[in-house]
């Protein structure tokens, strides 16, 4: 029977909050109407096409392939692809999409950034728009966090899309260019956003057509979106290409600050991102290296490398920011707890890590080309997404990409208990407190899973729980390759998980675990129970850790444990923030007074509010770049595909007689090759001259000068003159041209790329800087103040002079 729009309708409960904040201009939206109309047309549309034997289903799918190659109006053909990829969904995997994931697939399609709550079905959600889109024959990248999910979700997913006659795939680390040609030549691309952003930065590096592995980018799909657009929007990916090694002093300076005190020689300012020689550590430091004052000129490239010491020394944990693995340094996301593949620290703090821990020096090598992550989503002509944190970060997303966020309800009413936190004096009370609640929990049959902060907190408090003789499964950075297996069996009866962050795991954790008998026996004794053990910067990887209870209108719970000895309220300061007749003594019975917990999070406010002005402020430098780089790309992509023709070499009497000697095309491709060669080496340089800059621009302050204006301007007057010194490069270069037999030869010209090159990200923090942050630091024992101000004009001059006439005289 046919069902009208009312009885269709999906709804969010819209409280006055909620109305004043739309009235006010807030990004999230709660109101649904609109997709009233498209669904009921597309559950009127259902009734028809369950009764279709499949050849009949077929022919509908033809048919919206023909509306769709005939370019009709992509809201004339979504309801017939929406209803088809619900029956389809049906008939090969036994999922029918709810109403709830209707709207937000409609959603998505209208580029919005979808909140959907853990266990809601994200990942079948995001096949309408893709299939839709895909229609076009454009292609479409459904942009996942970890390849696990790429490959996942392609395979199963793949049986849908081919009732449209679409082909699904997946790229992964490890593919051959061929494979991933393949891979992105299908209808659809599963892939993660760090790996479509490598290959893209590849893709504009390229030297022949042929290399290239992506078509146009056209419409992109976020897992995670908040993860990706926000939280690693500002980590560079960077191309690097191998150089000769550099001597490097990282060793010696490493075992130089192993000696040094903190309080006495060094301090750290009051939320530990920055750390500070004092005086009297900056007298020890020039007497044992004998190098004189630490600030003169000469010692540019020293200081810079002792600082990367010390910040490796003192602001870098093993086990918390980083874990040592088959000889190597590996980073760790505070997001997720994942081992991030291929994430470097900028190179001399990398290398000072390196020496610090005792191992091997990675490669050195040169930055051949580096994108921000956002710069490259901003790229796809359409992008929209999904997550189940999207609310908190709706702001950021309205302001850095134009999207807004759209909130659906769950399917089922949810009903997880959401506990107010328990907070303690001490860590030691709190971990007590953590493991008793984990046995009465466990011991009644009930799967607990624990979210911690750190490996070393996740491996410390599983000891713990074993030796009261409870099993546990513990999944952190060291064993994320069992993650399935783990996450698969954490919703048994009486399983115990101790994991650390969850966000971006992309897993649900099932009630009954593999078994589905166990679902409701589980269910009865209250469902999954989620513990924290501690509040984490950001408020929304709370929210993920709380939703993995209580999916698809299962019963749930959830509870934070703190203290004030918790890192996250140490580093911030909370007892400070906490009036003193409402902090108890140390006592191991938690402390009862609502306004601890209140002023915890107002603290996390607070660290949001910093990390949003990070982001902006990263992006502002980064914007500088990012314009730069798309000039240049133009260029290049121009001429790489021939849409632009070389035209330098048409000045020189020379051309002519290349001309008759090999042929217009010939010289063509030879002044190609030329000037593609001169862009690679001029960009190069100048994202070395831009880094050199920004490492001592926080200079300019103490001169009452803005960095961010200084490094704008000196940027922008560094890439002013690069078309043109490209094209003296190449006219010189014409010299150096031969015949051989009527070919032309460019052997003493030199066109050769780097022996082997990799990908890496940098963790981009303007608090991590180096040299200015050591000088202009907060603390009041900021080194030499005085003297740095009296060396500022120098060193600013030093630097840039340097740099600049470095690098003019490689390029003549």
């Amino acid at each position: 029977m046919k069902r009208t729009p009312a009885e269709s309708a999906v709804r969010n409960v819209i409280g006055w909050r909620q109305r004043l904040s739309r009235l006010r201009g807030d990004a999230v939206r709660f109101d649904l109407r609109a997709y009233d109309a498209p669904l009921a047309e597309i559950n009127t549309l259902e009734e028809r096409l369950r009764k279709c034997r499949d050849s009949e289903l077929a022919a509908f799918g033809a048919e919206i392939r023909a509306a769709a190659a005939a370019a009709l109006p992509r809201q004339s053909v979504r309801p017939r692809a929406y209803a088809l990829v619900r029956e389809a969904a049906r008939r090969t995997l036994g999922l029918r999409p709810f109403d709830v994931q209707i709207v937000a697939a409609l959603a998505m399609d209208d580029g919005a950034v979808v909140e959907m709550q853990t266990g809601e079905g994200k990942t079948l959600a995001a096949v309408m728009p893709a299939a839709l889109n895909a229609l076009t024959g454009r292609g479409v990248h459904v942009l996942t966090f970890n390849d696990y999910l790429a490959e996942r979700d392609a395979a199963w997913m793949g049986p849908v899309y081919g009732a449209l006659g679409l082909t699904a795939r997946h790229v992964h680390q490890g593919m051959t260019p061929a494979a991933r040609r393949e891979a992105y030549a299908a209808a659809v691309t599963y892939v993660t956003a760090k790996e479509a952003g490598f290959d893209h930065l590849r893709d504009l590096l390229a030297v022949d057509p042929r290399d290239i592995v992506h078509r146009p980018l056209h419409f992109a799909i976020l897992d995670e979106a908040d993860s990706l657009m926000i939280d690693e929007a500002r980590a560079p990916l960077v191309i690097a290409g191998s150089v000769d090694r550099i001597d490097s002093s990282a060793a010696s300076l490493a075992a130089l600050v192993r000696s040094l005190e903190r309080g006495v020689h060094f301090d750290t300012d009051e939320y530990e991102r920055d750390v500070e020689l004092t005086d009297d550590g900056a007298a020890h430091v020039e007497k044992a290296l004998g190098c004189g004052n630490l600030h003169d000129e000469k010692n540019y490239r020293l200081l810079t490398g002792l600082n990367c010491a010390l910040h490796a020394r003192v602001l870098l944990r093993r086990d918390v920011d980083y874990i040592v693995r088959s000889g190597r340094i590996e980073l760790v996301d505070e997001f997720t707890g994942r081992v991030v593949d291929d994430r470097h620290w900028p190179d001399g703090l990398q290398a000072a890590l390196e020496a610090k821990e005792g191992i091997g020096r990675s490669s050195d090598g040169c930055v051949l080309d580096s994108l921000t992550l956002q710069h490259f989503l901003r790229g796809y002509p359409r992008v929209c997404g999904m997550t189940g944190t999207a609310r908190d970060a709706a702001w950021e997303l309205q302001q850095t990409y134009g999207v807004e966020v759209v909130v659906i309800p769950t399917n089922r009413p949810a009903i997880r208990i959401d506990h107010p936190d328990v907070v303690f004096t001490h860590r030691e009370a709190k971990e007590r407190a953590v493991v008793d609640e984990i046995r009465r929990a466990a011991t009644s049959g009930r799967p607990v899973l624990v979210g911690t902060f750190t490996i070393e907190e996740s491996e410390r408090l599983a000891a713990q729980v074993r030796s009261v003789g409870l099993a546990c499964e513990v999944l952190n950075a060291r064993n994320d390759a069992a993650e399935a297996r783990i996450v698969a069996k954490a919703g048994a009866p009486g399983a115990i998980t101790i994991a650390t962050n969850m966000a971006g795991r992309g897993t649900d954790v099932r009630l009954g675990g593999e078994d589905e008998a166990e679902h409701d026996r589980v269910a009865a004794l209250g469902g999954l129970y989620v513990i924290g053990t501690n509040r984490h910067e950001s408020h929304r990887v709370d929210l993920q850790l709380r939703g993995r209870a209580g999916r698809q209108g299962d019963p749930g719970e959830s509870r934070f444990f703190l203290s004030l000895d918790d890192d996250l309220m140490v580093k911030f300061g909370v007892r400070n923030l906490i009036p003193e007749r409402f902090l108890p003594p140390r006592s191991d019975a938690p402390i009862e007074n609502p306004v601890v917990r209140r002023e915890i999070a107002r603290t996390q406010r607070i660290i949001e509010g910093q990390n949003i002005e990070i982001r902006r402020t990263l992006g502002r430098y980064a914007g500088v770049n990012e314009r730069q780089h798309t000039l240049v790309m133009e260029r290049r992509t121009g001429l790489l595909s021939g849409a632009a023709a070389p035209d330098v070499w048409r000045a020189s009497g020379k051309h002519a007689a290349l001309v008759a000697a090999a042929g217009t095309g010939a010289v063509e491709d030879a002044e190609r090759a030329v000037t593609l060669h001169h862009i690679d080496r001029a960009w190069r340089e100048h994202l070395a001259f831009c880094a050199d800059l920004r490492e001592g621009i926080h200079l300019v302050r103490l001169g009452g000068h803005d960095p961010l204006t200084r490094f704008s301007e000196e940027a922008i007057r560094s890439f002013a003159s690069f078309d043109e010194e490209v094209d003296a490069a190449v006219l010189a270069d014409l010299e150096h041209v031969s015949l051989n037999g009527g070919s032309i030869e460019l052997t003493r010209i030199g066109i050769k790329g780097p022996s082997s090159t990799w990908t890496y990200l940098v963790n981009d923090d303007p608090f991590r800087n180096q040299i200015g942050a050591m000088l202009t630091g907060p603390g009041s024992r900021t080194v030499a103040t005085y003297s740095a101000a009296v060396m500022m004009p120098l060193l600013i001059a030093w630097a840039l002079v340097e740099r600049l006439v470095g690098r003019r005289a490689r390029r003549r």
